[in-house]
């Protein structure tokens, strides 16, 4: 006898992705629910008797009606193959207060049509939610706890939890399921709740499940009377962002067997592609002034060569550009060509060169020492008046005239309409206008 579960996290239906154009978002959101597909027709195919969803299934506490009808029928495709759900909920889909839709969070509606089992109450003190099941001739209790904010500083959600006491006996497996970090496997740098090593060890469980960190990790803590409690953080069912390219998306497997032993398989989820560009400025440096680009290229045709040997339109990809480079190369650079043909090549392209500085390198007759704004507004404009109509040069000037005394220090240049002659003049900052 042998009960077959499976389990999954963070699988984010309806996932909103910031200055992603809409059409390329639905085709996006389409990719996460048929990864979400792969897992239920896992479980049907692998004939498995639970599903555990360790939050995050849902992006939003929102998700759109199409998310909700595609979810809608995955759970009557597990409940017409005889496979039970449980379910709890993540830092995504939870409510933090009653004021957030009432209270409810989408699992909600689908608990109330009999179509899985919630566990909504989030971590705290006393004992946990729970819902004991009668699978492949075994019972199976399944406590849970949902997010909990209670631990945002990294307190333990659970410290002060316990086991529910069935007065119809002890069950044959103990399962835990949460949506949270785990010590020793959570998010660098991150405030948020962290379950404690002791925490499960006195819990004392047969296994313990967690949801929120996106990359798989399994390990085994000994519980309080020596026996092996099972960690399972599955992971998420995609690629949600670029920082997570080291893990393998999946889907477990978990066999928990009469004789008390257990097994686990990873089911991995082939992500959508992603493509990860990086230009140091050196790469942009003529080898004529100390760099690695031949003399007979721009830096621009550098970047739109990068992007040429890497172009899928199916990938999802970033380029990012940073490092000092001289000035007559970083004002030679043409951007929007990059960010143009990054658009052609890829699902997604995004541009970053906010680490690109024109400084560090000594160029002849350049001077790369910082400008103050009104310093940079000038050269624009002496540039522009380069090209520009005799009414265009007078515009200009007057213009510069009217918000060079918005800046610190104001400027000292002055503008003469001969284009050949700019002589250095000291303008007054008039101290009673604010920027």
């Amino acid at each position: 006898m042998t009960v077959r579960v499976v389990v999954t996290a963070d699988n984010h239906l309806n996932r909103y992705v910031a200055r992603m154009p809409a059409a390329r978002l639905d085709e996006r959101r389409t990719r996460l629910r048929q990864a979400f597909r792969q897992v239920v027709d896992g479980a049907v195919a692998e004939r498995a008797d639970l599903v555990v969803l360790a939050g995050d299934t849902f992006d939003a506490l929102d998700p759109r009606n199409l998310e909700r009808a595609a979810f809608a029928n995955f759970l009557a495709q597990l409940r017409d193959a005889g496979i039970a759900v449980v379910a709890v909920g993540g830092n995504h889909d939870s409510p933090r207060q009653t004021t957030d839709h009432g209270g409810y969070a989408p699992f909600d509606e689908f608990a109330e049509a009999g179509l899985l089992h919630y566990l909504g109450k989030p971590g705290g003190p006393g004992e946990l939610e729970h819902v004991v099941l009668n699978l492949g001739g075994q019972r199976i209790l399944i406590a849970g706890a949902s997010w909990s904010a209670v631990g945002i500083d990294g307190g333990d959600p659970l410290a002060a939890a316990n086991l529910p006491s069935l007065v119809d006996g002890a069950p044959d497996w103990t399962v835990v399921v949460t949506h949270a970090s785990i010590e020793g496997h959570s998010f660098p740098g991150s405030f948020e709740p962290v379950v404690k090593r002791d925490t499960i060890a006195a819990l004392g469980a047969d296994v313990f499940i967690a949801g929120h960190v996106h990359h798989s990790f399994t390990t085994t803590i000994a519980t309080a009377d020596g026996r092996p409690c099972q960690v399972l953080v599955p992971g998420a069912t995609e690629w949600m962002t670029f920082g997570e390219m080291s893990g393998k998306p999946g889907f477990w497997i978990m066999e928990l067997r009469a004789d008390g032993t257990r097994s686990l398989q990873c089911k991995p989820i082939t992500p959508q592609a992603r493509v990860t560009l990086e230009v140091t400025g050196v790469e942009l440096q003529p080898v004529g002034l100390g760099g690695l680009r031949p003399d007979v290229e721009t830096a621009t045709e550098v970047l739109l060569s990068r992007i040429a040997s890497r172009e899928n339109p199916d990938a999802l990809a970033t380029m990012r550009i940073h490092g000092p480079v001289a000035r007559e190369v970083y004002e030679g650079l043409n951007l929007s060509a990059v960010q143009e043909a990054g658009v052609k090549g890829f699902f997604t392209f995004d541009l970053d060169a906010s680490g690109l500085v024109p400084e560090g390198i000594a160029v002849p007759g350049v001077s790369l020492e910082r400008r103050s704004q009104a310093e940079e507004i000038a050269a624009t404009v002496d540039t522009m008046r380069g090209q520009a109509t005799d009414a265009e040069r007078e515009f200009l000037e007057r213009a510069f005239d009217l918000i060079a005394p918005y800046f610190v220090g104001g400027s000292d240049r002055a503008f003469t309409s001969d284009q050949s002659d700019a002589s250095a003049a000291t303008r007054p900052v008039d101290e009673g206008v604010q920027a």
